[in-house]
């Protein structure tokens, strides 16, 4: 059982070694690396993405972290934002989640792998991945912020914050 869980922690980020190969077509490798050199242009890490539906660009994105002073700025996250302002949101969410697709120049992070978990994007491509010792690195703060994470008082007053949002799913 201990090996088990060895195995998954040092591989539960590389399964995709194992799949086959992707292909995108030269429009997309073009603009996905257009993406990439206006970040290199503002000094920020050179990634890019795209959203892909139905085998057409509907979000555009390249790192903003350095240039906007915004932690959040990531090329993947970017891209959706600009899917989403594009679209709306709502529009967005009803997608064929079997037709969308991030494709970016590098491996998304931990962070924007959130993002893509929360707006259901499933289908990912990347042209280069992370080191194993970098996702074992993030795992190890995972592990930590789980351990440190602490529950505080409050939880009557955020819900009362969440039915004041008609749309909220807990008042429909």
């Amino acid at each position: 059982m201990a090996i088990l869980l060895i195995l998954l922690v040092i591989f539960n980020n590389r399964i995709f070694q194992i799949l086959p190969s992707e292909k995108i077509n030269n429009s997309e490798e073009s603009s996905i690396l257009q993406q990439a050199s206006k970040a290199l242009e503002h000094m920020d890490v050179p990634v890019g993405s795209l959203i892909l539906f139905n085998g057409s660009i509907i979000g555009q994105g390249y790192n903003t972290v350095k240039s906007k002073h915004n932690i959040a700025g990531h090329a993947a996250i970017n891209a959706i934002n600009d899917a989403v302002k594009k679209i709306g949101l709502s529009q967005f969410n009803d997608l064929d989640r079997d037709k969308l697709i991030l494709v970016t120049t590098l491996e998304p992070c931990e962070m924007c792998k959130g993002a893509l978990i929360h707006y259901n994007i499933r289908h990912v491509y990347f042209m280069k991945d992370k080191s194993p010792l970098h996702w074992n690195k993030k795992q190890l703060k995972s592990l930590r912020y789980e351990w440190n994470k602490r529950k505080i008082d409050g939880e009557q007053q955020q819900d009362s914050l969440f039915h004041l949002l008609p749309e909220y799913p807990g008042n429909i």
